[in-house]
């Protein structure tokens, strides 16, 4: 059992599975044993690329290889759910991308039926730097978590990317615009810092200004129990910032956006070939001296995949990960009701 290790299989080949294929390629209990796409030569020619030895011209041949463990499903929001029960009755475990589409409780509930583990890809949660921090929360280092901001916003590079041109902006591939997109990061930063209990209750804004109606930008706010609270905002319209700042009533924990002097990688996802993710973050004390703390860095997409395989190699599910992907969706689903309300406050 110590020297197998978990054959992969990827459903599509969506620019962010380029990115991913080479941090599985890393993981030491890993292998990339096919991809498929709905043309062969295209999964081919990205089989190729990608030194993936297998390519399949639809994704039900793939699932129905007996010598596939797991799957990778960079398919569009839209149309995630759906192959997340398929990859499960095939006995596939499932790491999907993110967001979370409606339906997604079934589709979770499919994968725990099937005896098949579920992650969501949500990289930055199996970082160096994320465990040290959440170490460091359990310990009381902050005090009590009362208050959490975040961001995840960018600029759009032309006016045809607002207008469909990218997934974010088609409502066909991405159902809540760049909320669903951009707000994941944020969303899933809070319920992270709050150790993933539910809001009392969720209130967004939003601007859509493009022709087919999508999201563009967004900002809202999630009250808690006893007093405890986050805002936030997203969308396409601004300087790049992905940032998280966790305020305890005895201290804090900041994530920017500077990596070393290198530019802004951030603290959610990387842009460039790897997701490397940050080595950094800033602690604060309650008298408000700020010093820098340095952790080892590593590849998120290499430390997501070993923990999934190391799950798949035990035989045992762990409940956590789908458990706080069903939280975060959540806690989305109603955000995007107070949004499409016209900034209601929705209960949870």
């Amino acid at each position: 059992m110590e020297d197998r290790k978990v054959r992969w299989g990827i459903l599509g080949t969506a620019e962010i599975a380029t990115k991913v294929v080479a941090g599985m390629h890393d993981a030491e209990n890993a292998e990339v044993a096919a991809v498929a796409s709905r043309d062969l030569n295209r999964a081919q020619t990205w089989a190729d690329e990608q030194n993936v030895p297998q390519a399949f011209g639809s994704y039900d041949e793939l699932l129905a290889d007996d010598s596939i463990d797991a799957v990778y499903l960079p398919v569009p929001t839209a149309h995630r759910n759906d192959w997340i029960k398929k990859a499960a009755r095939a006995g596939k475990h499932v790491y999907a991308e993110k967001p979370l589409a409606n339906g997604v409780e079934e589709a979770i509930e499919v994968c725990k039926e099937n005896g098949v583990q579920f992650m969501d890809g949500t990289m930055w949660l199996h970082s160096n730097r994320t465990h040290e921090i959440e170490q460091r929360i359990a310990n009381g280092d902050i005090g009590e978590v009362r208050r959490v901001t975040s961001a995840f916003t960018f600029k759009a590079p032309n006016k045809e990317w607002y207008e469909g041109g990218n997934g974010r902006t088609d409502k066909t591939r991405e159902p809540m615009g760049c909320f669903g997109d951009q707000g994941w990061y944020p969303i899933s930063a809070t319920m992270w810092s709050f150790n993933y209990e539910l809001p009392e209750k969720v209130q967004m804004t939003h601007v859509s200004k493009n022709s087919v109606d999508t999201i563009v930008a967004c900002g809202g706010t999630m009250w808690f129990s006893g007093g405890r609270m986050a805002t936030f905002d997203a969308g396409c319209e601004l300087a790049h910032r992905s940032q998280v700042e966790t305020v305890g009533d005895a201290g804090l924990i900041k994530i920017d956006d500077l990596v070393g002097g290198q530019g802004r990688t951030g603290y959610f996802a990387a842009y460039g070939e790897r997701f490397t993710g940050s080595s950094r973050y800033t602690f604060g004390d309650v008298e408000g001296k700020d010093t820098v703390q340095e952790v080892e860095p590593c590849d998120h997409v290499v430390k997501l995949v070993e923990t999934f395989s190391n799950i798949v190699l035990s035989g045992k599910l762990d409940p956590q990960w789908p458990d706080r992907s069903l939280a975060c969706h959540k806690v989305m689903s109603a955000l995007f009701e107070s949004a499409e309300s016209g900034g209601a406050v929705v209960a949870l």
